[in-house]
């Protein structure tokens, strides 16, 4: 079902700080800061090779998501892992009885869907299926 790991995500709480690290000092490209509303993060991600790193800054402790973030120290958030049908995988577990959180949402150039922490022994998962090719 697992196609590959797609991106470590990493909460950061300065995002332009971090996008300095990873670009100056290790050399990684990124792509720019994008804000999204639902929930309300800015984000980018860097890469080198086959490694991407999607970085998160959160802000907005209005949301019980942001909340939960803004809980956490710096670091690892999530692991995202591409799957060729994420609407697919995503049912399959839930028939499984996976804990999930949510469901199938949208984005610019992707489909995600993710799973409890309680599923995977505490880290949360992202189901990830591009629209485009990395």
């Amino acid at each position: 079902m697992i196609d590959a790991i797609d991106h470590l995500g990493i909460l950061v709480s300065d995002i332009e700080v971090a996008l300095r690290f990873y670009t100056e000092t290790l050399g990684l490209t990124a792509t720019p800061i994008e804000s999204r509303s639902q929930p309300p993060i800015r984000m980018a991600y860097v890469q080198a090779g086959a490694v991407r790193l999607e970085l998160i800054e959160a802000k907005d402790p209005a949301q019980t998501m942001i909340r939960y973030l803004l809980r956490r120290e710096p670091g690892v958030y999530h692991l995202g892992l591409r799957v060729a049908d994420v609407d697919a995988a995503f049912a399959r577990l839930q028939r499984q009885g996976v804990a999930t959180i949510d469901g199938v949402r949208e984005g610019d150039r992707m489909r995600v869907a993710f799973l409890h922490p309680d599923a995977a022994g505490g880290v949360l998962i992202e189901l990830v299926t591009r629209k485009e090719h990395p």
